[in-house]
């Protein structure tokens, strides 16, 4: 009889536990919204460069990006979400943006040469800001009663100023002289439109993000990011004579893909 009732007992506390248990992920699940917004600010540092070559990178932003974005966040079947983020990302300015193509002229044929003149000259020395809008799933994975953990996985893309430079290079001690044309990102070598060189660079995002809750309706974010773009900065130089506009030589330079690591941190509400 004792065993009895022990075993009677055992199952009626445990189907008490369960019950409670039950109640209060119900009661977690009614107090968490299926729709929420994100403000964050990320900020992450390039592995690599764009190019190999150093006039190519030296012209373009330092591979380092202050984010500023928002994000709309919907449960599609709990744990697992949509979400779309948009946002601006600061890249400091180039290392140098107006460097002369003398120097990658010389380095390129073996030949010395000097900058005549900059006929064409489209470049930056100052920070700059870059439109980005991502958007995937993540999944939310309850740690403890205050705190989760949420993996995100999306695609996004970024835009991008290619810059331009054409010059007038005159080889030393001849008098034969040049034309020589820099392009960025794959434009077509034979557009002459510069006005027109804004390009869009597609990324894959991971993020880890941790959520704090402080309150129902507000939660403290901590987390950490890698990024990585395929698209690489392709770099072309194109050198034309002078006299009779024969093309003498064109160069192509593929780009390095782009990798970052960051770190987040923001609230949502």
């Amino acid at each position: 009889m004792k065993k009895v009732l022990s075993l009677f007992s055992i199952l009626l506390l445990w189907c008490t536990v369960s019950v409670k248990a039950q109640d209060a992920q119900n009661t977690q699940n009614l107090r968490e919204p299926r729709v929420w917004f994100d403000l964050q600010i990320a900020q992450s540092f390039g592995f690599n460069n764009w190019n190999r070559v150093k006039f190519a990178s030296d012209r373009l932003p330092r591979t380092s990006s202050t984010d500023l974005r928002a994000t709309f966040n919907i449960y599609l079947f709990r744990p697992v979400g949509f979400f779309c983020d948009m946002g601006i990302g600061i890249m400091p300015a180039p290392r140098d943006g107006f460097s002369e193509p003398d120097a990658q002229a010389t380095l390129s044929s073996g030949i010395p040469y000097y900058t005549k003149e900059i006929t064409v000259e489209n470049g930056s020395r100052t920070a700059s800001g870059h439109f980005k809008m991502t958007f995937g799933l993540f999944g939310k994975i309850p740690a403890t009663e205050k705190i989760s953990v949420s993996p995100y996985f999306g695609i996004g893309f970024m835009s991008m100023t290619a810059p331009t430079c054409e010059a007038i290079l005159k080889e030393q001690d001849t008098n034969m002289q040049y034309m020589a044309r820099y392009q960025w990102f794959g434009q077509d070598e034979y557009d002459n439109e510069y006005d027109n060189s804004s390009t869009s660079l597609g990324y894959l995002a991971f993020r880890l993000r941790f959520t704090y809750r402080v309150s129902p309706k507000l939660n403290l974010l901590f987390g950490a990011e890698y990024t990585w773009f395929p698209d690489r900065a392709d770099f072309s130089e194109t050198y034309t004579n002078y006299f009779n506009r024969n093309i003498v030589k064109t160069i192509r330079h593929e780009g390095n893909r782009l990798n970052m690591l960051g770190l987040s941190l923001g609230i949502s509400f």
